[in-house]
């Protein structure tokens, strides 16, 4: 419970803490039991403050009670935004589970290409009577050659785009 509502007037503390049943303001409280009890036994005590608690329940009662519509226009164009945005939840989910199956892939096939490209590289260090370390190094530079190619051309691309556009947008 909020320190300023325990040192609070009596029927101010039981007036607020009736206006906030029913909302974060008491459910977040620890001792919340001592405090329900203790706002029983006020109302039990205090006419005013038993009036006001009744007051409240009729008043939110009759709140329930009035009939809200909405017009056409409101309910076409809440039901256009949630099919819309239903559509793009799953045009998301579409392209994350097609990202998957390409990172699956790209995968599938550096792990098939790699060791080909080894055993290429071992046959031809072994055909080229190199040593092993020559043929290794080799195999390194040319394995990451194209990662690094297309690293130093993304960087350039966008410091391109940052030094013209002033972003890094198309």
């Amino acid at each position: 419970m909020n320190p300023d509502l325990m040192n609070a007037d009596p029927h101010e503390r039981a007036r607020l803490m009736i206006a906030l049943s029913g909302t974060e303001g008491l459910s977040s409280a620890k001792p919340w039991h001592a405090e329900e009890s203790w706002l029983a036994a006020h109302l039990e005590s205090c006419a005013s403050c038993r009036a006001f608690a009744e007051n409240s329940r009729e008043t939110i009662r009759a709140l329930r009670g009035i009939p809200i519509t909405a017009s056409g226009r409101l309910v076409f164009t809440t039901q256009m935004r949630v099919r819309q945005r239903a559509a793009e939840l799953r045009r998301q989910q579409e392209r994350f589970w097609v990202i998957c199956v390409c990172c699956a892939a790209v995968t599938l096939s550096t792990a098939v290409s790699t060791a080909l490209l080894w055993r290429g590289f071992a046959w031809l260090g072994h055909q080229a009577r190199l040593s092993t370390p020559v043929w290794e190094s080799g195999f390194v530079v040319f394995y990451l050659t194209p990662a690094v190619l297309v690293g130093i051309l993304l960087l350039a691309r966008g410091t391109f785009l940052a030094d013209h556009n002033g972003s890094f947008q198309d």
